[in-house]
């Protein structure tokens, strides 16, 4: 079993430190990358990047084993989240490996021991997948969902939604996930303005609806402390409380990068630095308000 994370940079990317995906946000993506790998290390596990730029992500770190993968999607330029599409290129990458393959973001951390129940379907070549429809039914509606990913698949959709966080399976399950993104991925460039949400979760939910309504079973490690979502910014789900995640095996936090790229963590206990920063973030805006109410 391996893990891995995708780091894909545009060509402009580098040569810009103001622009959305410029240098300064690879560099921060590139912090997120160690931090997730340290924190998989202390449990026996390490991070591979997948990439089409090795050469930069090793100028700036050269601790962490990095992969330089063939990228061929053809991405809109003015798509959301352009960069997460290539996901689905990973997918065929794995599709060719001799191994279980586990794809994480990297704005996350390891904080526990891997579940015996998710062990066991890395064992058992058990594919496993994140659920996080409970949480965008609220946000964007049931029917909208279903709509959006019913006029994709051409067929009426049950509405699942995958987050892109955590995906794993070994090469055969990969291989029929990707050749069902495919076969959505025209539906989707033709519908994607249109659409709630732009990005490879669109298209991977699509696919493990389909995997799953022909009969095939693929894990949901949600349910078991494989992996967690944080928000520490308000939502429109009811979102769990921070104290309740704390035997997940992973914990994904997307609106903390800034605690992740900061190099002063305590490595033995992460998740101790990270209810430091949230206090220090929440007196911080505090005195941020205070200060704008002051100047008004």
């Amino acid at each position: 079993m391996n893990f891995y994370t995708m780091l894909y940079i545009k060509d402009k990317d580098v040569k810009s430190t103001v622009s959305e995906n410029g240098l300064a946000n690879i560099l921060n993506y590139i912090k997120c990358c160690k931090t997730l790998d340290d924190s998989l290390k202390k449990y026996g596990f390490r991070i591979t990047i997948l990439t089409n730029e090795p050469e930069i992500i090793s100028f700036y770190e050269n601790q962490i084993e990095i992969e330089k993968i063939e990228f061929k999607l053809k991405v809109p330029d003015d798509i959301k989240f352009y960069a997460a599409h290539y996901k689905i290129d990973v997918y065929n990458y794995f599709s060719k490996l001799d191994t279980y393959s586990i794809l994480l973001d990297n704005d996350i951390i390891c904080i526990n021991d891997m579940p015996e129940n998710v062990v066991t379907s890395v064992a058992e070549n058990i594919p496993m997948y994140y659920d996080i429809t409970d949480q965008v039914y609220p946000a964007y509606s049931r029917k909208r969902i279903i709509d959006d990913k019913s006029l994709i698949m051409e067929k009426y959709s049950l509405g699942i939604w995958a987050g892109g966080e955590f995906i794993g399976g070994d090469n055969k399950f990969f291989s029929e996930i990707y050749k069902i993104c495919m076969n959505y991925w025209n539906n989707y460039l033709m519908n994607y303005k249109s659409i709630h949400h732009q990005s490879d979760e669109t298209v991977t939910s699509c696919a493990i609806e389909e995997y799953l309504t022909s009969g095939k079973f693929i894990f949901n490690v949600g349910t078991v402390g494989g992996i967690a979502r944080y928000w520490s910014v308000k939502t429109l789900h009811k979102a769990r409380p921070l104290n309740t995640l704390y035997d997940n095996f992973l914990l994904h936090i997307p609106a903390d990068k800034e605690y992740l790229c900061n190099p002063g963590h305590n490595i033995d206990n992460y998740m101790k630095s990270y209810q430091k920063y949230l206090r220090i973030s929440v007196w911080i805006n505090k005195i941020k308000r205070k200060m704008k109410n002051w100047i008004r």
